[in-house]
């Protein structure tokens, strides 16, 4: 047993050296999301005064994507990371009676981050790490384009989020797993706003937030 332990030490610091020099890697990245939004209410108006309140709902989704890394410092990475994401947010609106109605938005993102990753010294075969970056999401299965309907809320099929995260990676003989935690927030409004719309009408803004677990895969 303790042969193979240290076999298996020496093959990970080994694996961390070829890493470590390396400019340009990939990987795959998998993980899971919680979403919801943030409500902005629209102004009081004769329109909007039969909703007591709205909050939101978070929803359950994941994510696949393709890992493109540049090492341009010891420190310091570069990642590109196109994401076919999954995310359902549900928004709820209590009315005077405190009847309740529900509005499920399911949308499918095509992701674009783009990221800046600042990693530790390495510790034998582990490193930590946090990133910051900017992220463009087009939505898939946005409802912007829907008539007829006067009773569901509008989304914009373009977002751009901010995004911030840790994580650490562990060396292994072929491979490097990098467990990361990230949290976004969008920067601009994805409400499409329809005065006709009656539960559109109550909002005047929403922003995107996302809680996402991912395990990343890179060699």
């Amino acid at each position: 047993m303790l042969i193979l332990f240290l076999s298996w030490q020496a093959r990970a610091q080994f694996n961390y050296n070829e890493m470590g020099s390396k400019t340009i890697y990939f990987g795959i990245a998998m993980g899971l999301n919680v979403a919801d939004f943030k409500v902005i209410n629209a102004p009081l108006a004769p329109q909007n005064d039969s909703i007591r309140y709205i909050r939101t709902r978070i929803g359950p989704g994941f994510n696949l994507g393709i890992i493109g890394n540049y090492q341009f410092h010891k420190y310091f990475d570069l990642r590109f990371i196109p994401t076919l994401s999954f995310s359902d947010k549900n928004i709820v609106y209590t009315d005077l009676n405190n009847n309740q109605v529900v509005k499920d938005l399911s949308s499918i993102y095509l992701d674009f981050p783009l990221q800046l990753r600042f990693k530790s010294d390495p510790i034998k075969d582990f490193r930590v790490y946090g990133i910051v970056g900017m992220r463009y999401d087009y939505d898939l299965a946005s409802n912007v384009k829907a008539r007829k309907a006067v009773d569901i809320v509008k989304l914009r099929n373009n977002d751009v989020a901010a995004e911030i995260g840790v994580g650490f990676m562990i060396y292994f003989p072929y491979f490097i797993l990098s467990p990361e935690f990230k949290v976004s927030r969008g920067v601009v409004n994805i409400l499409y706003q329809t005065p006709g719309l009656i539960y559109s009408r109550t909002i005047q803004a929403l922003y995107s937030r996302t809680f996402t677990f991912t395990l990343n895969l890179e060699g």
